[in-house]
């Protein structure tokens, strides 16, 4: 367990909540903690899935360390960038799926940190928003396109530009979240999605996301060349041999644990 972040493990997924009461406030530390457990987490076999949520049940995060921010100086601001680019740089190359779960509030770079992952599920109660503007700044580590990605330009605008804060809602209206769900309850479905997900075949899995990185910006021959050269690859090797014989067989990949 970090200094910012504690882990468990629920079967195949890894549950990773971020604590620094009140707000669940990101400060430099955590933002490299986040950076080094997601890396970490890649790299075990055990876990083929990543929930990430936050401590308590009023805030996911509301965003960055201001006050360092406003006294840090040019030195801290580069340090503060990197850190932020490192963090969900790790949750891009993660091998898995990742869900965030919201449950509270989710500002700034707290809904930067939801928007890097698959899935995003939100309670009822909670407000989203982005008012790096309103501080006389800029999202970092990309957050802007992943906005765009998720909800398009005219809604992204409204957000970004126009500091708009949306309800959870909203949020699934609009294609910013995926699911919505009552008060109280984003954690247990993130859990349920993140299990569906670490079912599947880990090098399937991966291969897919890289897939699905690359649809928007690839034209249709391509991307289809490369469904084919992934496809042969993977139709190879041991894991696909595995779970086409499972399915042939009406049983559980090997993979999955016998509790499941």
């Amino acid at each position: 367990m970090g200094q910012f972040l504690m882990q468990e493990q629920l079967g195949l997924a890894a549950i990773v909540t971020y604590r620094n009461p009140p707000g669940n406030v990101w400060v430099l530390e955590a933002v490299c903690e986040l950076a080094e457990t997601v890396t970490a987490l890649g790299a075990r076999s055990d876990i083929r899935a990543l929930v990430l949520t936050g401590a308590g049940d009023a805030c996911f995060s509301v965003g960055s360390d201001c006050a360092a921010l406003s006294l840090g100086g040019a030195a801290f601001a580069e340090r503060w960038a990197a850190a932020w680019e490192a963090a969900l740089g790790a949750l891009d190359r993660y091998p898995g799926v990742t869900v965030a779960a919201l449950n509270g509030d989710a500002m700034g770079v707290g809904l930067g940190c939801a928007l890097a992952c698959d899935f995003m599920v939100v309670e009822r109660r909670i407000r989203l928003g982005m008012p790096e503007t309103r501080m006389g700044l800029v999202p970092l580590a990309g957050c802007s396109k992943r906005l765009v990605d998720k909800v398009g330009q005219a809604w992204a605008k409204r957000i970004l530009l126009g500091g708009e804060e949306v309800d959870a809602e909203l949020a699934c209206r609009i294609g910013l979240a995926e699911e919505l769900v009552d008060p109280g309850c984003a954690k247990i479905v993130a859990l349920s999605l993140a299990g569906k997900a670490a079912r599947q075949g880990a090098q399937a899995v991966a291969a897919t996301r890289g897939l699905l990185r690359e649809a928007a910006s690839s034209t249709l021959a391509r991307q289809a060349q490369h469904e084919h050269e992934l496809y042969l690859r993977l139709l190879a090797g041991e894991e696909a041999r595995e779970g086409l014989a499972a399915l042939a067989a009406g049983r559980v990949p090997g993979w999955v644990p016998d509790e499941d």
